[in-house]
């Protein structure tokens, strides 16, 4: 294998540890005010603590939890947002964190990077890879969960409803439902699927993402993550690798480096991996 992809390869697996790593920290929830237990329900029935599916008013201002620094708060719009929680409207800390909290309580919410923006952070904000978030939230109001008869048929979670999906579901309910005049009725278009636009039944309160947002769901480029990772490896964030730097890396996969893959890593004999030799070449099989 080239040099350069046995690097991006270390790379890659210590990102992997570092992500193992990154997981054992949780999402720490503190409520300062309001009350800090409840039932799941008003003597009326409705919601009084977050669940999932339900739809959540809420204010909220966003810092920095290590310098304390204002990110963003909806206070400065004048209005509460509300969005069904636990379906990935918002990032997964704020998404998790939300539930089980109460009507009328307010709470600090402690996100660790992997559970806010990740790797790629949101740098308008000031937000890097490695920011830890905190959220001081009031909820304002709990709404008990839209009928969403689409998400339960759509199986494979693309927006759209084909055959086979409706005929499963109906089938595991037991109910005689004619697949084809549903789609006659149903499939406005004829292209033999039945979007979240077309579909006339229960379907929950909002629609799919807009294309910038399912963008920005995708999973990072293997050499982004690469690049990422080159940069937790310059330790001393002089952009270059050392070969001390590169040794402590294979320590923390419990491997030792031989000085036989540090010449080759070095290959200009400087005594440092620069960015440009940790990718190399691509189109040379050997460096």
């Amino acid at each position: 294998m080239p040099i350069w992809q046995l690097l991006v390869t270390i790379a890659l697996t210590w990102a992997a540890t570092l992500t193992l790593t990154l997981g054992a920290e949780e999402i720490k929830v503190t409520v300062y005010e309001g009350p800090k237990s409840c039932p799941d329900f008003d003597a009326e029935k409705n919601p009084i603590k977050i669940q999932t599916d339900c739809s959540v008013a809420f204010h909220f201002t966003a810092y920095d939890n290590a310098t304390g620094k204002r990110i963003e708060s909806s206070h400065d719009l004048g209005v509460a947002p509300s969005f069904p929680v636990g379906q990935g409207k918002v990032i997964a800390g704020l998404d998790q964190g939300l539930i089980g909290l109460c009507k009328h309580s307010k709470a600090n919410i402690v996100i660790p990077p992997h559970l806010a923006y990740g790797t790629r952070g949101k740098p308008e904000q000031g937000v890097t890879k490695d920011t830890i978030l905190r959220y001081e939230v009031e909820i304002i109001d709990i709404q008990p969960p839209v009928p969403n008869d689409f998400k339960h048929i759509d199986s494979n979670k693309d927006w759209k409803i084909s055959r086979s999906e409706a005929k499963y579901y109906f089938d595991s309910k037991d109910q005689n439902v004619d697949i084809d005049a549903l789609f006659e009725s149903e499939d406005t278009d004829g292209d033999d699927y039945v979007s979240w636009e077309e579909f006339t039944g229960p379907k929950g309160a909002e629609g799919p993402p807009p294309p910038r947002q399912k963008q920005q769901t995708q999973e990072p480029d293997p050499l982004e993550q690469a690049a990422a990772v080159f940069q937790q490896m310059d330790t001393d964030r002089d952009g270059k690798i050392s070969k001390e730097e590169l040794a402590a890396t294979f320590d923390a996969l419990g491997e030792k480096m031989s000085d036989e893959f540090w010449d080759e890593s070095d290959a200009n004999g400087d005594g440092f991996v620069s960015i440009e030799e940790f990718f190399g070449d691509p189109g040379h099989e050997e460096l």
